[in-house]
């Protein structure tokens, strides 16, 4: 996605799992944590706000969430069946 000539963001996310197709892009999770870190910061400036809060807080559960998610599915992929827990 680009925004436009002077502000822009391009992100490559990673195609095909990494153990057969190496590293060749970034995460859900690390678009997430950049997200969480630069509203945190502006919590710390001039920008703070209660909102800025909410949105962490619900950028840090999907992060958990993803996380979860991505132990269930290394559990399956040993054989081991496990439930997600929230």
């Amino acid at each position: 996605m680009n925004r436009n000539s002077n502000h822009y963001i391009n992100i490559k996310f990673q195609t095909g799992a990494i153990d057969r197709e190496g590293v060749n892009g970034c995460q859900v999770e690390d678009v997430i944590s950049v997200l969480v870190d630069q509203l945190k910061s502006h919590q710390n400036g001039d920008f703070a706000c209660p909102e800025n809060s909410i949105a962490i807080s619900n950028l840090q559960t999907a992060n958990y969430a993803l996380k979860v998610r991505k132990e269930r599915m290394e559990d399956k992929h040993r054989g081991i069946e496990t439930h997600a827990t929230f």
